[in-house]
């Protein structure tokens, strides 16, 4: 699964991050996939990539690096090396399934579920994200652009569709940041529900806010908006059919 927006924050970050720790403490295992040169997601889970690990990776199309972070939770780590991966990759020679190969190549259990932080761009590195995924998670947040983002991620879904992925679908929408009593939310909630299912709800809250920033998600258990990601993450494997 890849969560995407190409725009920046919309927490695709936190998204990712938050469904992660919650399926993995259901007892599913779960790999998750910094493939944004800002490395929040690897921040986020107290980390870094001072090697540049997965830049390597991918140039010279070998596995991924897996760094254990919790119980059934399991991370590829990202580092500002990647930047460079945006112009360099464009001249590699089936530039779209460099992350595909090093996933096929990655000692990863079966059956394992992999979440991927896409960088807020359409670019090389979000073209290897679509290329690998079954499905996408689109993040939006109320703000009035949200129908523009997912019609531009429809139309590049059909392209990689026909030309790239057949499987790949969008799975749903999810909602960060949704202050209550703002009409805008529901306009939006309307807006996206004619088209994809409506995954969650996530209410804007500081706690989570600052446990992702601060390295500390995997210590959480009492949030508001965690929980929205613990509903969330109920409708998202009805949708995708897991067990």
């Amino acid at each position: 699964l890849a969560i995407v927006n190409q725009k920046g924050g919309v927490g695709k970050t936190t998204t990712t991050a938050a469904l992660g720790v919650i399926l993995a403490r259901q007892g599913r295992g779960v790999h998750l996939v910094d493939m944004d040169h800002q490395a929040d997601l690897t921040s986020a889970l107290g980390l870094s990539d001072d090697k540049g690990l997965l830049y390597e990776a991918l140039t010279k199309r070998g596995p991924l690096p897996i760094v254990p972070v919790g119980e059934n939770l399991t991370l590829t780590p990202s580092s500002v090396d990647l930047a460079g991966g945006e112009t360099q990759f464009v001249a590699s020679v089936g530039r779209e399934y460099l992350l595909k190969t090093c996933l096929a190549k990655s000692d990863l259990p079966k059956g394992v579920t992999v979440l991927i932080d896409c960088p807020p761009s359409l670019g090389v590195l979000t073209s290897n994200c679509l290329a690998v995924a079954d499905a996408l998670i689109v993040v939006v947040k109320p703000g009035g652009f949200e129908m523009r983002a997912v019609a531009t991620l429809e139309e590049l879904v059909k392209t990689y569709r026909e030309q790239v992925n057949p499987k790949l679908t969008i799975a749903g929408v999810i909602m960060t940041e949704v202050h209550p009593r703002r009409a805008i939310n529901d306009v939006v909630e309307e807006e996206i529900g004619q088209l994809y299912p409506l995954l969650g709800k996530i209410r804007a809250e500081s706690e989570l806010m600052y446990s992702t920033s601060e390295g500390r998600i995997l210590k959480l258990t009492r949030s508001k908006a965690l929980d929205d990601y613990a509903a969330a993450a109920e409708k998202l494997k009805g949708v995708m059919k897991w067990r």
